[in-house]
């Protein structure tokens, strides 16, 4: 998974940890107010089923970043899932926002060839690598020619470049 991605998912993560503690505390705080002084009780439904689904949303962003987001294209379903969710609860969320603008993100990591990392490497391509074992096979006649390696050492060398 991208960096810019998963950082993305953990925020989103974290906020959804927040607005399950301000759901936590609605509820909480709906029990301690005067009976006469209470919202209507749909306003208390909504709030414990808002809960339960940012609880399911929390539980899959958590399934989703597990392994440190190596898993994600094979839980993509999950993520999609809590998305729809999310959207459904509250659009305007942090949390959902967060969700939408790492779908813009793509969730696969790049890999650099050394070439790609350090201009100084050598290219090593099959034109190149002939015309090295060139070089050395010419280097090795030299060698022979001028006695300083044997027929055999010859032979030998020839045989452990091809």
């Amino acid at each position: 998974m991208n960096k810019t991605k998963k950082i993305l998912l953990i925020i989103s993560t974290i906020f959804l940890f927040i607005g399950i503690a301000y759901d936590i505390f609605y509820i909480v705080s709906y029990f301690q107010t005067p009976v006469i002084d209470r919202p209507a009780i749909f306003y208390l439904i909504y709030e414990f089923i808002n809960l339960g689904f940012m609880i399911a949303v929390a539980v899959m962003m958590i399934y989703i970043l597990w392994g440190n987001g190596k898993y994600f294209r094979e839980r993509y379903r999950y993520f999609v899932t809590s998305l729809i969710i999310s959207i459904c609860l509250n659009l305007f969320s942090v949390s959902t926002i967060l969700m939408i603008i790492s779908i813009y993100f793509n969730d696969s990591v790049i890999f650099y060839t050394n070439k790609e990392k350090n201009k100084n490497v050598v290219d090593i391509t099959p034109e190149n690598e002939m015309n090295e074992k060139e070089q050395k096979i010419q280097s090795l006649r030299k060698m022979k020619e001028e006695g300083k390696i044997s027929e055999e050492q010859f032979q030998e060398e020839i045989m452990k470049l091809l």
